[in-house]
């Protein structure tokens, strides 16, 4: 019985392929006790990391850039700079070779690259561990039979909207590498329940819609950024009256089917997050295309409802105003205004993902 036992124990596993930074590697690992282990010594040029062993003591030193890891084989203790975790699983020596389970591994990837492996079939997948900005949904407003604010020399929102949210999509997917996706991508009628569905089914990390501004007065210019709360002032509530107004085009129903959505839930969690969304993306946009700081502001906004992510309604800038409308019909000013929006995003982004993964 101890023979076939001792046997089992050192039956090697088929090598694991693995594809890290445009190139291929093979891994040699063992199942001990129905655990995956990988050898240290075939994963070191796949991650850049060095292995060291005090004969004395017995240990072995991973080195990476300036960061430091102490392993013991047949020890489930290990140290993580002056970090000492207990794991489950202890690594192992098979003659000279060191060989890790895979939760080990993981830890250690996580410490010095916050990576994670998983094995899947005959690879092994390398995906970036903690809470990460990798998808975005863009709303360019209005649409179709929904023609938004109309300029004075016939400027539409819908139009003026499109061409800038098509612009930020280029711009963060190749600047940021995050994905981006349309709730339009020409110009065609979205029921504004469907915007935020799509962005939740997508499991979209955040929302932008983007709109251009009107007033009665021709005076009003700049811009404004809206997140989701119950409007606080007379300007406000009269935005909000604005952008709902595209409800009418919409089937009567539209309050049975919002009722199943608990908006209210998804205002208060991400409320400041949204706060701070809004308030990064105004800030770079005034320094990118020189318009009016009218403020971050609150409203209920109904694209907004049910949104279940950080999210924001962006009022560029006034097509009631002769001067505004000019602008936004420019190629030049769109591109300044889809700058910002990327500047914006970006320190977002930032700023999101040190605060999540603290």
């Amino acid at each position: 019985m101890l023979s076939v036992l001792i046997i089992a124990f050192l039956v090697s596993a088929p090598k694991l392929k693995i594809e890290y930074n445009g190139k291929s590697y093979k891994i040699n690992c063992q199942i001990i006790d129905k655990f995956t282990y990988l050898s240290l010594k075939d994963l070191q040029p796949v991650f850049d990391f060095t292995v060291s062993e005090n004969t004395k003591t017995k240990r072995f030193v991973l080195k990476f850039k300036e960061k430091d890891i102490i392993l013991i084989p047949d020890n489930p203790w290990i140290k993580l700079g002056d970090k000492i975790l207990n794991l489950p699983l202890s690594s192992e020596l098979r003659g000279t070779e060191l060989y890790v389970p895979l939760p080990m591994l993981n830890k250690i990837l996580e410490y010095f690259l916050k990576k994670n492996i998983k094995i899947k079939g005959k690879k092994l997948i390398v995906y970036e561990t903690g809470i990460r900005i990798k998808k975005i949904v863009i709303d360019p407003g209005h649409g179709g039979k929904d023609p938004g604010a109309i300029g004075h020399n016939g400027t539409y929102e819908k139009d003026i909207v499109l061409k800038i949210a098509k612009l930020v999509t280029k711009l963060i997917e190749s600047e940021l590498g995050v994905k981006c996706i349309l709730t339009r991508d020409k110009d065609i009628f979205i029921p504004l329940n469907e915007r935020t569905k799509l962005a939740n089914d997508e499991e979209a990390d955040l929302f932008l819609s983007i709109h251009c501004n009107a007033a009665r007065s021709r005076r009003h210019h700049g811009t404004e950024m809206y997140f989701l709360s119950p409007a606080k002032t007379t300007w406000a509530r009269a935005v909000e009256a604005r952008e709902n107004a595209s409800l009418k085009y919409e089937t009567p129903d539209w309050e049975d089917k919002v009722k199943g959505i608990l908006w209210d839930m998804a205002q208060t969690e991400f409320l400041k997050e949204s706060n701070t969304l809004s308030g990064k993306l105004l800030k770079s946009i005034l320094e990118s295309a020189n318009t009016k700081d009218r403020g971050v502001r609150q409203a209920n906004f109904f694209v907004l409802r049910g949104a279940y992510m950080p999210a924001c309604l962006l009022e560029l800038e006034f097509l009631s105003n002769l001067k505004g409308e000019k602008r936004l019909k420019t190629k030049e000013f769109q591109k300044q205004l889809a700058q910002g929006i990327l500047k914006g995003v970006k320190e977002f982004k930032e700023w999101y993902e040190e605060r999540m993964n603290k």
